[in-house]
């Protein structure tokens, strides 16, 4: 009795292994999934969904990777197999089973090349990529659940930052300290978690300035009147509104937005991203959704949320959409004219990676380009 058993429980055991769903990577530039149905030295028979065919070994495609864990230890070799469970790696110290939930990231070196007769419009970039070229810390504005990473340097025009670590990093807008701003914004990740299909990252922080006005606007009543240069005549058109930036003083009968300002300010964060890697196994789309709440004397709190969505289009270029909430908050057409039209807007454009460092973008909302380098 207990050898049947033991005989039906390793039946069983064997099943569930051979019934593992996995995808081969072949060298012809095809890409097969199914289940292992048997295997022998020099084959594999899979159920497809297009029917049971046998794959030879020397077919499948030899990718030599690098395995980023989350212990922080880092392997490179040959992936032999893939499953939902984990990979099965030939390292120079033999083969290793690796779980997904130990795996923080794999980077592919061998890209491979795709076979032209199954080439489209959308799918011209060689072999798997799990990640793109840049992984944003920022939606133009608005923090994504991420952090730089451990001694990562930021530069922009109009911010640095440095990663204190894999879950803290401090950036700062330089260009407020010619007006006397001395301001830090450091950003802590809460938790990163989930596999290398689909990952949840969490952050909250704050920005602190010493001086200057918010990134705020409100529409207000302002004198409206011409002085003739010649005569030194005034007209006066009556009252208008017309939008200033929040914490600008009145003089003279109109506002006066100094960017030096002369009151300490804060404003507070949170940002939770999910990023799920593509079924093309080329590049993620991420999805965060956040908040803000900024802090200047004499004025309530005032809010501001948002989703976004980001897709790896390239491996060097990410596509970005932002839709978000803030009362505070006027674009172009809204500013010329001295509307105020909806409180809710959008934001969209592109991050291209020029080189490992560089990065370039052009945005909808103002400042409309954005570039910075990370070294």
């Amino acid at each position: 009795m207990q050898i049947i058993k033991f005989s039906l429980i390793s039946f069983i055991l064997l099943g569930s292994i051979f019934a593992q769903e996995k995808t081969f990577h072949l060298k012809s530039g095809d890409t097969v999934s199914g289940s292992v149905k048997s295997e022998t030295d020099s084959t594999y028979t899979v159920v497809t969904s297009f029917g049971e065919i046998i794959i030879s070994k020397n077919e499948v495609k030899p990718e030599e990777a690098f395995i980023f864990l989350k212990s922080g230890d880092k392997l490179r070799g040959i992936i032999i197999s893939e499953s939902k469970e984990g990979v099965t790696l030939k390292a120079q110290f033999g083969e290793v089973f690796i779980s997904q939930d130990k795996i923080e990231r794999i980077d592919f070196k061998s890209m491979g090349s795709v076979r032209r007769g199954f080439s489209r419009p959308g799918q011209s970039e060689e072999g798997r990529w799990y990640y793109g070229d840049e992984r944003l810390i920022d939606i133009y504005f608005d923090p994504t659940g991420y952090t730089l990473g451990n001694n990562v340097l930021y530069l922009s025009g109009l911010s640095w930052g440095y990663g204190l670590s894999e879950r803290v990093h401090i950036t700062s807008k330089w260009g407020g300290y010619f007006f006397g701003d001395l301001n830090f914004r450091p950003k802590f990740m809460l938790f990163k978690s989930g596999d290398l299909k689909s990952e949840k990252a969490m952050s909250v922080g704050f920005h602190y300035h010493m001086r200057g006005l918010p990134n705020k606007y409100e529409l207000k009543d302002s004198e409206n009147y011409d002085i003739n240069s010649y005569s030194g005549d005034t007209t006066w058109y009556g009252n208008q509104e017309e939008w200033v930036r929040v914490g600008s003083k009145y003089e003279d009968g109109y506002y006066d937005s100094d960017p030096f300002g002369e009151e300490m300010w804060w404003e507070f964060f949170g940002a939770y991203t999910v990023s799920n890697l593509k079924e093309s196994g080329q590049g993620r789309i991420n999805h965060t959704v956040g908040a803000s709440l900024t802090s200047y004397p004499g004025y309530n709190l005032m809010p501001r949320a948002y989703y976004a969505v980001s897709a790896d289009a390239r491996r060097r270029l990410k596509l970005i959409f932002e839709v978000f909430w803030d009362p505070y908050w006027t674009n172009m057409l809204e500013f010329n004219d001295n509307l105020n039209i909806s409180d809710i807007d959008f934001d969209f454009g592109f991050i291209y990676a020029y080189s490992e460092q560089f990065r370039i973008g052009i945005h909808f909302q103002r400042p409309f380009i954005a570039f910075y380098y990370k070294f």
